[in-house]
């Protein structure tokens, strides 16, 4: 059983056709373009077996290593009504991580999602990944960004090889479905969940999902 629950929707994402994203040369570089601090996040990320995947609020707009059109183009914004969002890649490690650090700054809820990546109509990857959403408009992101950067920097042990490596051999970026679940108990759920028997629903339990906040209905980029 997990630390986290899933979001109650998935999540799209729309990359540019030149985007590299199965093997990329920069993925911790290209973050530093827009700041010292998502740079440092993106090489910490990385040596937690995770990813920054992207940045999203009214005051950065959406930034990461999969839009390095609004890196480059440090004026644009896209849905800057959606609020502060963070997404990460999955792993066990980061998952804790953020779940405590969610639970820990105020006005801020971390879950799971599946996460559908597309160039134009050609889905390009099916992944699981992190989203740190902020339930209102009014978190304060610098705050939010520097206390994650504090509580990552404190729990890595990495030094920074991981990072180093991708930057120099290129980060592959690739997912098996299913591959951080326990397929025997997916498959268990699944069966019981799908009963329409109400002594099932009993010990089933409701679906193990979180609500989205409002804000952020038809999260779709």
């Amino acid at each position: 059983m997990g630390v986290l629950a899933y979001w109650d929707q998935n999540v799209d994402l729309e990359i540019s056709p030149w985007m590299p994203y199965g093997k990329d040369f920069n993925p911790v570089s290209v973050n530093s373009m827009h700041s010292d601090q998502l740079g440092s996040i993106a090489s910490l990320a990385m040596g937690m077996d995770s990813e920054l995947i992207y940045v999203e609020s009214a005051e950065t707009g959406q930034v990461g290593a999969l839009f390095r059109e609004n890196l480059m183009m440090p004026g644009k914004r896209r849905h800057a009504d959606k609020g502060f969002s963070v997404m990460f890649g999955y792993s066990p490690v980061m998952e804790a991580l953020l779940g405590m650090f969610a639970q820990a700054f105020p006005g801020l809820k971390a879950g799971l999602a599946v996460c559908g990546v597309w160039d134009r109509e050609m889905l390009v990857d099916e992944c699981k990944v992190i989203v740190l959403v902020g339930e209102n408009l009014m978190l304060n992101e610098v705050k939010c960004l520097k206390a994650l950067q504090e509580v990552m920097s404190a729990a890595s042990s990495d030094g920074g090889t991981s990072s180093f490596f991708a930057e120099r051999f290129g980060y592959r970026r690739f997912s098996i479905p299913f591959e951080t679940d326990d397929i025997t108990n997916l498959s268990i759920l699944k069966l019981l969940y799908d009963f329409e028997f109400e002594a099932t629903r009993s010990v089933v339990g409701p679906p193990p999902e979180v609500r989205l906040p409002g804000i952020f209905r038809e999260f779709k980029y």
